[in-house]
Formats: structure tokens, sequence, C-alpha cells
């Protein structure tokens, strides 16, 4: 997946649409976050890739102070009013590699479904600088796992986007069962960036990110999502994949998605996992 971090600045062309078809993030998935930080009320932390503001508003709820960092200018328009331009929240425009933030002050540094749109060349290291010494990285992520009582639908699906787009498709990790993606996961927890990329995100491992934080821990809270193909495009229109499609792809994959979907009695049943890494800057 070379540089597909460069693609993230399109959200803000669908910041309203992503606000309503995106979903949050569980409030206990937050909550091991915030615990395994050791954050308090008043915590100081940074929010890279802050979106429509659905993590920062929990963030706030939990009384911690937030720097949130967001290139895109109406996402971010999206998420003060979500949260209520709270003065627990300062926002900043522009990219996590560039906006200047004090270094080794922050307790923690939270990204959500955003860290992989950070050049990994960079963004390790300068999570490492902001945090203090001990400060956590904590990243969260859903990940498709394998259903297998929906198995068919879901094989066709992938089918027919590889079949329309075949170098796209080779960068996406095919669904795995929950045993293989936790298992994976411990065997990778020397080098939290590499837990991340086998999670979701191929080819986005830093070797030096293991010099920087401890060991990275994972943990997760289940999903299940049942979508009519309309819903399931409505939240495809959101992604950075459906931009890199041409307008005869998107057309022809619409088509497929409508007919398999159809076929196997016009919803599909998907399985995610919220999934929490974490680790400790050294």
């Amino acid at each position: 997946m070379p540089d597909s971090w460069r693609c993230g600045e399109v959200f803000d062309g669908v910041a309203e649409a992503y606000d309503v078809r995106r979903s949050g993030y569980p409030r206990e998935i937050v909550a091991a976050a915030v615990e395994r930080a050791g954050l308090g009320f008043g915590s100081r932390v940074v929010e890279v890739g802050s979106g429509t503001g659905k993590l920062t508003e929990e963030l706030v709820a939990f009384g911690l102070r937030v720097e949130a960092v967001d290139p895109g200018r109406k996402m971010i328009a999206f998420a003060r009013r979500r949260v209520r331009d709270s003065d627990l929240v300062r926002f900043h425009v522009g990219r996590f590699e560039e906006v200047s933030l004090p270094e080794q002050r922050f307790d923690a540094v939270f990204s959500a479904s955003a860290f992989h749109w950070i050049d990994p060349g960079l963004g390790w290291a300068k999570a490492a600088a902001l945090l203090r010494p001990g400060g956590t990285v904590a990243l969260l992520q859903p990940i498709s796992v394998r259903d297998e009582e929906a198995g068919h639908a879901q094989d066709e699906l992938l089918a027919a986007f590889a079949r329309l787009a075949p170098e796209i498709a080779a960068e996406r990790p095919a669904p795995r069962d929950e045993a293989t993606i936790r298992a994976g996961a411990q065997e990778r927890s020397e080098n939290v960036s590499e837990v991340w990329a086998w999670l979701a995100h191929p080819g986005l491992a830093v070797r030096a990110a293991g010099e920087l934080f401890g060991p990275a821990t994972f943990t997760s809270v289940p999903r299940v999502i049942e979508q009519t193909a309309d819903e399931l495009w409505a939240l495809f229109e959101t992604t950075a994949v459906y931009h890199r499609l041409s307008a005869t792809v998107r057309a022809e994959l619409r088509a497929e998605d409508e007919r398999i979907i159809n076929r196997h009695g016009g919803t599909l049943r998907s399985r995610h996992l919220v999934a929490l890494v974490t680790a400790q800057r050294r």
C-alpha cells in the first residue's frame, strides 16, 4: 500500500455524508484506552485526524483536554458543533506532520481510523516526541472479521471488487477470523506499528516504532451490522477507496453489489471488531 497516507484529504469533500454515515466509537473501548493510559479529568491529549469529532466527543465526555488535529476545515466545522465548542478542545487545521505542538507535554496521543493517513516515516516519531515519558499512543480502528454465516455473500462481494479493481484489492487484507487476528497481533506485539499494520494497514510498519514505544496491547469490542445494498454503498461513498475508482468502475461495482446482496436476501450481515492498540513511550 505505498504512500496510501497521501490520500487522506479526500474526506473534507464528503464531510456531511461522513458525519451521517460513519459509526462512532463504543464508550467501553474509549474507556479502556483512558484506563490503560492512566488518564483523569484534565489530562492533556492529542487527537490525530479528529474528522467530524466522533472520538473527540467521547474524549470530552471523560474530561480530557484535547488538541484535535485535522487537515479538513469542513470536517472540523462539524466537529466543533458536535462538541458544542467545548472549552476542553482546541482544533488545529493541518496535517499532523506539520502542526506545531509542544513536545513531551501530553499524556496520550489518540487516533481513530486515521493514523494510516499519516506519513509513517514521521508519524510514530512525532507521536513519541509529543508524549511525556510513559505517555500512551492509543489507536482505534474498526476491522472486518470473517463471518461464517455470511461468508458466501462476503466472498462474492470481494471477488467482484477484485475483478473490477484488482490493484486496489491487492492492497487490502482479506477478512480473517477473530482467533487469527488476535494471534497475529500477539506475535507482533514488540512493535506497535507492526500490530497496526497487521490489523488493517499492510505495508505501513516502521521498524523504529519498536524502539520508541514499549510492547503493544490489543483489545476490542465486537460489532455486528446488517445493511442493505443502498446502505452499504452509502457508507462506501465516504471511503478513500471509492474516490480512487473511475466512474465506470463505480457503476459496475454498485450493480454487482446490489445483485449479490439481493440474491442473499436483501441485507448483508457483517462482523467487525472495534480494535484498540496501545503502547507506552519508552
